[in-house]
């Protein structure tokens, strides 16, 4: 009896040191951060907000940041709100995308117009507004708008975290708010080679994946650290670097959550005008807006020469 007894309590002392070895392991920084960033990319998350901001020297400075939403009933559907403060410029976007076309609301003239600090021009332009511009035979946007597919994306990121597998597991820590990996150069250009391999990723050449690793190589002090929310809802990015004797920083924050309730609409057609129509319109509303100063300016001059007129009068 006692034999058993004590192989008996042996063989708990064992299975409960095994457990708790198995379970240290797989809540190490490491897999922690393999764990939430899986399920990530496997997410059906419908809403993101976003927030970039990049600071240094010339066109690089600024901010941008707004709100992402997929359809809930066909994810094709997206709408975007942009703002972006370029150089303290603000200016404020909305595109929305299907699988055939992108239109971007016409709501960007009157942002644009702003930083001119004209109240009159503004009022103008704000009756534009309403209307969507379809971009989807521009080049341009063609290029940086192209449809969404979604289970392209969620493919091509989960192959992605795979890379993460490989990495030392000093690099990853638990943080305040997640799990956060640091990693270097040469962690990078390896991450970008794996990208590279995704169906996305070639898309680009051979020789422009080149090119933009090889523009790493002018950075010193490189840094990159990316966090992943405790939950899996949140993903973060900060990178600095100096270059050219200057320090360089670009930061990204995204949070997602689910809503069944949200539907993207596409504009309405009566709503859509190619952009040599929304010129048009423009220039009829520019033109009237000019008439009614020039014919408010006149009358003021009419008015004063009046006055002027009944003054010497009366002097008589």
């Amino acid at each position: 009896m006692n034999k058993t007894v004590v192989v008996g309590t042996a063989a708990v002392v064992i299975v409960a040191v095994a457990g708790g070895g198995t379970y240290a392991v797989l809540h190490t920084p490491k897999r922690q951060f393999e764990s939430k960033l899986v399920k990530m990319t496997k997410s059906n998350d419908n809403v993101i907000d976003f927030h970039v901001s990049a600071s240094g020297t010339g066109d690089d400075t600024g901010s941008a940041s707004g709100t992402l939403k997929a359809d809930a009933q066909d994810e094709n559907n997206l709408a975007v709100h942009l703002k972006v403060n370029d150089k303290n410029t603000p200016e404020a976007m909305n595109i929305k995308m299907d699988k055939k076309h992108v239109y971007v609301s016409a709501d960007i003239l009157t942002s644009s117009v702003k930083e001119y600090g004209s109240t009159g021009l503004t009022k103008v332009t704000k009756s534009l507004d309403k209307y969507w511009l379809d971009a989807s035979h521009s080049v341009s946007l063609e290029d940086t708008y192209s449809p969404i597919k979604t289970k392209k994306v969620r493919s091509d990121a989960t192959s992605v975290t795979e890379w993460f597998k490989d990495l030392d597991s000093s690099k990853f820590k638990k943080v305040s708010n997640g799990y956060q990996v640091n990693l270097n150069k040469a962690d990078m250009k390896s991450l970008m080679t794996k990208i590279s391999k995704t169906k996305s990723g070639k898309e680009l050449s051979k020789s422009e994946w080149k090119e933009a690793k090889s523009s790493l190589d002018p950075v010193k002090n490189f840094k990159l650290k990316l966090t992943v929310g405790d939950k899996g809802r949140s993903f973060a990015i900060d990178f600095s670097g100096k270059e050219n004797n200057a320090k360089e920083r670009l930061t990204f924050k995204m949070n997602t959550k689910r809503d069944n309730n949200v539907k993207v609409k596409m504009p309405a057609k009566s709503l859509i005008k190619t952009e040599a129509q929304l010129t048009s319109l423009l220039q009829d509303k520019m033109i009237a807006y000019y008439s009614d100063q020039i014919g408010s300016a006149i009358d003021d001059f009419d008015s004063s020469s009046s006055t002027a007129t009944s003054d010497d009068i009366l002097d008589a």
